[in-house]
C-alpha cells in the first residue's frame, strides 16, 4: 500500500496504517476479513481497532447482528497531522532548552604534536564564513611552518579578517594590511615571547603552547564570546597608545 510510508509519519504505525488503509479500500468488513486480506493475525487487529476508533479513522456498525468495521473520511487524518503539528510546535522550546542547557557546556579538545596544530589552523578556516574575523593573541616569532599549506590561500578566498596583539619585536614583520590589523604590547610591559598563542573564532577558543608542541580547542559560545571582549578592550586601549589616545 503506496500511502502506509507517509501515514507512519503523522502518528499511525504500519499495522495501523494498513489496517485503515485496507477498510478504506474494502468498506464495511469484519475482524475475519481484514485479517484474510491482510494477513495480519486476529488477537494484532483486535489490539489495533480501539487506537482507530479512538483516532476516528474507523468506526463499528452492525450488519445482520454481526460487528464490522467501516473506515472514516480521510478528512479525519488532517486531525492527525494537527495534533501532530500542535505537538511538535510546544515540543520545540523544550527541547531548543535542553540544546542551550547542554551547548553551555564546553566541548574541549586536546591536541598533541606539530600534525594537531596544523588542524588548528585548519579548523579556523572550516569554521569561519567569508569576512569574518578571528581574533588571535601571537607570542612566537615565527608559526608559518605550522600552517597547512593551503592555508594562506583559502584564508584569502574566505577574506578572512584578523585582529593580532603580538610582541613588539614581532610586529615588526607583521604590518597591518585591508584584512589585518596588528598592535602590540610595548617591552616595558612584557616581552610577550612566551611561544604561545591563542585565537578566538565564532564559538571557540584555541589554544597553542609551542614549547610543548600542545594545543587545545574549546568549543563554547559564553566562553568565546567573553574572551572575544576581553580581547577588543586590550586591542583598543593599545591601539590607542599608538595613536597617542588610550580609549
Amino acid at each position: 500500500m503506496k500511502y502506509t510510508n507517509i501515514l507512519s509519519k503523522i502518528w499511525l504505525s504500519e499495522l495501523e496504517s494498513k489496517v485503515y488503509l485496507d477498510l478504506l479500500e474494502n468498506w464495511v468488513s469484519s475482524i475475519i476479513d481484514i485479517s484474510s486480506r491482510t494477513k495480519f493475525h486476529r488477537p494484532i487487529i483486535y489490539k489495533l481497532i480501539p487506537v482507530l476508533k479512538e483516532s476516528w479513522l474507523i468506526s463499528e456498525v452492525l450488519k445482520w447482528k454481526r460487528k464490522v468495521f467501516k473506515a472514516e473520511s480521510p478528512e479525519h487524518l488532517k486531525n492527525l497531522f494537527d495534533n501532530l503539528s500542535k505537538n511538535f510546535n510546544y515540543m520545540i522550546p523544550e527541547l531548543q532548552d535542553i540544546y542551550e542547557a547542554t551547548d553551555s557546556r564546553p566541548s574541549i579538545k586536546i591536541l598533541e604534536w606539530k600534525k594537531w596544530i596544523k588542524d588548528v589552523f585548519e579548523d579556523i578556516l572550516i569554521t569561519l564564513k567569508k569576512w569574518e574575523t578571528y581574533y588571535r593573541y601571537s607570542s612566537r616569532t615565527n608559526f608559518e611552518w605550522f600552517l597547512p599549506s593551503n592555508y594562506k590561500e583559502i584564508r584569502d578566498k574566505k577574506q578572512i579578517q584578523r585582529l593580532i596583539i603580538t610582541s613588539e619585536n614581532k610586529s615588526k614583520t607583521k604590518t597591518s594590511s585591508l584584512d589585518r590589523e596588528v598592535v602590540y604590547i610595548p617591552k616595558s610591559f612584557d616581552l610577550f615571547e612566551d611561544n604561545i598563542a591563542k585565537m578566538i573564532y565564532a564559538n571557540k577558543i584555541a589554544i597553542i603552547d609551542y614549547n610543548t608542541m600542545t594545543s587545545f580547542i574549546i568549543e563554547n559560545k559564553l566562553l568565546a564570546k567573553f574572551e572575544e571582549k576581553v580581547f577588543k578592550i586590550l586591542f583598543k586601549f593599545l591601539r590607542g597608545m599608538w595613536d597617542g589616545k588610550f580609549i
